[in-house]
């Protein structure tokens, strides 16, 4: 293998390989990140056996070949290279790499220890947008659980029927949903599935400006396909909690406010939450307002008033502003609509 590029592009598809590999001392090969080179792309491989990755890098293709070099090694070497041009070229196991100022010899594995890249059985197949995508999985991904003592819970709910995809996450604390409505997707049966978180935040690092992603699932196993990379996960083995059944139909008050407003006012108000991150939220229709109010023995008082459009009940309640501050910040609209019981 001989090949030039971009010592800016290689880095970069190299950052998104090594945090795809896994820091196992048994298998040192899973610490790697697999160089091919073929007649028409170079490509960067990666996986930790729960996550795999192949992103391709654009150069000028001298000579093909194939090999696996240590991920970390070749990560800080080209994070501390100035030169832009970069020219890599094997050397029986090892890597050769030559630039104007420098010449390196990374030590590497012969590829065929490197694991075969998984390939998905008889897949469910559909196709959306990047940016429906990503507004789906960013919509809900900050209520999903950071703990993995139930794997469920750090998980992101897909739930597709007919021309819907359902997002959703949980971490028993809060509850996100996001509905996608697309008119060219037309799935007859009732797919759904559950993603770990881990693999969600390496999907929307991945995802670029106006691409179609092709997604096909199985039954243990999903597959993201853009234009330059693949990136495949195994899903969670779960069932995600019945969250419908626990929505409430009815609600004793409703408001209206302006999303800018209230989040500078729960931002403000979080300056003096104390240790429990409790803020008080009265929706008065009286007032037509929502009134914020919270304290901390170190460092003071705060109260606020949010104009709103406040119809029903008097309600006041104590919240924690963190999780109403991520929530509120994905809702892509001018005003945000509070439905509260007591």
């Amino acid at each position: 293998m001989k090949i030039q590029c971009l010592n800016k592009n290689l880095k970069e598809v190299v950052v998104i390989a090594e945090r795809n590999t896994s820091k196992n001392q048994t298998l040192p090969i899973l610490n790697s990140i697999l160089l091919e080179a073929n007649k028409d792309k170079i490509k960067i491989r990666a996986t930790n056996l729960e996550t795999a990755v192949e992103v391709a890098v654009s150069g000028k293709i001298q000579e093909i070949g194939i090999l696996a070099v240590p991920a970390k090694t070749i990560s800080s070497f080209l994070a501390n290279i100035g030169d832009d041009q970069i020219i890599l070229q094997t050397q029986k196991n090892n890597l050769f790499i030559k630039t104007n100022t420098i010449e390196t010899t990374i030590r590497g594995y012969p590829p065929e220890d490197f694991p075969i890249f998984p390939k998905l059985e008889s897949p469910e197949t559909f196709t959306l947008t990047s940016l429906e995508l990503k507004q789906g999985l960013s919509s809900v991904a900050i209520a999903s659980s950071v703990s993995d003592i139930k794997p469920e819970l750090a998980s992101i709910f897909f739930s597709i029927f007919k021309n819907t995809i359902k997002i959703a996450a949980t971490d028993s604390f809060r509850l996100a949903e996001k509905n996608l409505i697309l008119r060219k997707l037309r799935a007859e049966k009732m797919l759904s599935f559950l993603i770990p978180q881990r693999a969600v935040g390496e999907i929307l690092r991945l995802l670029e400006n106006d691409e179609n992603i092709e997604v096909g699932v199985n039954k243990n196993q999903i597959i993201f396909s853009g234009s330059n990379y693949k990136f495949i996960s195994r899903l969670t083995d779960g069932k995600f909690p019945d969250y419908e059944q626990i929505i409430p139909k009815k609600f004793n008050a409703t408001a209206v406010a302006k999303k800018s407003d209230i989040l500078s006012h729960i931002k403000l108000a979080g300056v003096f939450v104390g240790k429990l991150n409790e803020l008080s939220l009265a929706f008065n229709p009286v007032k037509k307002a929502i009134l914020l109010n919270t304290s901390h023995s170190d460092v003071g008082e705060h109260s606020s008033i949010v104009p709103a459009s406040v119809q029903g009940e008097n309600i006041a309640a104590k919240f924690n502003w963190k999780y109403l501050l991520d929530g509120i910040s994905q809702i892509n609209n001018e005003y945000v609509e509070f439905n509260i019981n007591s």
